[in-house]
């Protein structure tokens, strides 16, 4: 499993436990004490599960539904995790990361395996020789064992359970057309290691997007595009930000129904601490997020994109893998959504503006007035093979994080030429078979040392100048295998 890496956008469902002990002893006179005591609940611990995804390059989105899912322990006994509505998550956006699903309480033991049953998945994808995307829906309910080849040993501290959609593994061409979905997943086990330094496989989780719903002095709850909530405590150290317009130097400028991107550390006890919150849109707005698929021949126009994640009035899981038209508003603002990583020492000439916008970028659009049902096609199956489910005005639009695989050739010390595979969804997408890759101070390799030729994951922001594409990394890794 691969350390940590950006992204993201995402969801979970926290579950409290109690323990009570209860003695109940009664007596009567000119007869013994008789007692009666209740068995007290095994003592149990929170165990947060993400989700991820290992990339396949022709793989442009892939949104799973979670309708059930349980674990077996080493005495063969499965324990049920509670799903009161079924969870819906896009992958391919998380290439070599992972994000919050749930987050249950389980009784300390070991746990050898795990289930999961998926209602439904749509995946969207490029065909060699068409610029449009496809779409291709299962609606079949899959049930999927997957054995914990490291057990998952539950103290009283929390534990993360890490599962990586094998994408690669899971999508394959089927005999008459279209594809097939065998979902694989790769699991790892890891310790909450509470602290500022942990990965997203420790708990350190980066750009979770939400609405809020309660905020009260120290401590909000922010509900997801799932259906899930998460509660935060912030701190002293806590940084407060404002994008797209938006301004926040603290909790006292919370308010329900605002649109925020938290990033934060799960702590050994199963609460969140709050490293820092960006304001991203007011209540009644919308934020999808998604890779931008088409770009209006006006520049600075609209586009289409196909959701990855997001938040906000009109905004459902549904829309996720799907086409959804974007309209830029007269008054637009653009910015990086850096998330705290320092993008120090990158080339001054790489600027995102509505001049520098193109196919293949991954995009925030947040809008004060929501989405909209009635967007261009919204429902329809038109001949560009994938469905429209709506449209919004943007007045704002962030740059945010996404993730590209291929091979390195052309080495510099200050990067290198990133080959795209000829199936790759980008390459097919922008026509591009290159991105110039650059490292910067604050890059993490992950214990990778680059050489040529060598096959490799880059993390980080994708620009756009004039018909190249250029590709500032903040994470790098070896391409994960099976």
């Amino acid at each position: 499993m691969q350390q940590s890496k950006r992204k993201i956008l995402a969801t979970s469902m926290v579950l409290f436990f109690a323990v009570a002990v209860v003695d109940l002893t009664g007596c009567s006179s000119g007869s013994s004490n008789s007692g009666t005591t209740t068995t007290p609940p095994a003592v149990s611990a929170p165990v947060l599960v993400n989700m991820g995804d290992t990339p396949s390059d022709g793989v442009l989105e892939c949104a799973v539904t979670i309708s059930a899912m349980s674990f077996t322990n080493s005495a063969g006994t499965t324990v049920t995790v509670p799903i009161s509505s079924p969870m819906t998550m896009e992958l391919a956006h998380l290439a070599g990361t992972v994000a919050p699903l749930t987050m249950p309480s389980l009784a300390q033991g070991t746990y050898n395996s795990m289930s999961l049953t998926l209602s439904s998945a749509t995946i969207s994808y490029m065909v060699s020789g068409s610029t449009n995307p496809t779409q291709q829906v299962f609606s079949s309910p899959m049930t999927v064992s997957v054995p914990l080849s490291t057990p998952l040993t539950l103290g009283s501290d929390a534990m993360v359970v890490n599962l990586d959609l094998n994408l690669a593994a899971s999508v394959g061409t089927a005999s008459g057309g279209g594809l097939t979905f065998t979902p694989t997943f790769m699991p790892s086990v890891e310790t909450a290691v509470g602290t500022s330094s942990a990965t997203p496989e420790q708990g350190g989780m980066m750009q979770i997007v939400g609405n809020v719903s309660t905020a009260s002095g120290s401590t909000f709850t922010m509900d997801t595009l799932q259906g899930g909530s998460m509660s935060f405590t912030a701190g002293s150290s806590t940084q407060f930000t404002g994008m797209n317009g938006q301004s926040m130097t603290g909790m006292s400028m919370m308010s329900n129904g605002q649109i925020l991107s938290v990033n934060a550390t799960l702590q050994t006890n199963g609460t969140w601490n709050t490293n820092s919150v960006a304001a991203m849109m007011g209540s009644g707005g919308a934020m999808p997020i998604g890779i931008i698929t088409a770009t209006s021949s006006t520049p600075g126009a609209g586009f289409t994109m196909f959701a990855n994640s997001g938040s906000g009035t009109g905004m459902m899981a549904s829309y996720l893998a799907s086409g959804l038209t974007v309209t830029m508003g007269s008054d637009m603002t653009y910015g990086i959504d850096t998330a705290g990583v320092s993008l120090d020492g990158m080339p001054s000439s790489m600027v995102f503006d509505g001049t520098h916008i193109a196919k293949g970028q991954n995009v925030a659009a947040a809008g004060s007035e929501g989405m909209s049902a009635s967007g261009s096609g919204m429902g329809m199956m038109g001949s560009s093979g994938f469905m429209n489910m709506g449209g919004m005005t943007a007045s704002g639009i962030e740059l945010e994080p996404q993730g590209l695989t291929g091979t390195v050739s052309n080495m510099t010390s200050g990067g290198f030429t990133l080959n795209l595979a000829a199936d790759s969804a980008f390459a097919i997408l922008t026509g591009s078979a290159t991105v110039n890759v650059y490292q910067i101070p604050s890059t993490q390799m992950n214990g990778l040392t680059l050489t040529s030729g060598q096959s490799v994951q880059v993390n980080g922001y994708l620009f756009y100048d004039a018909g190249t594409y250029s590709f500032v990394a903040t994470q790098m890794m070896a391409t994960p295998t099976a």
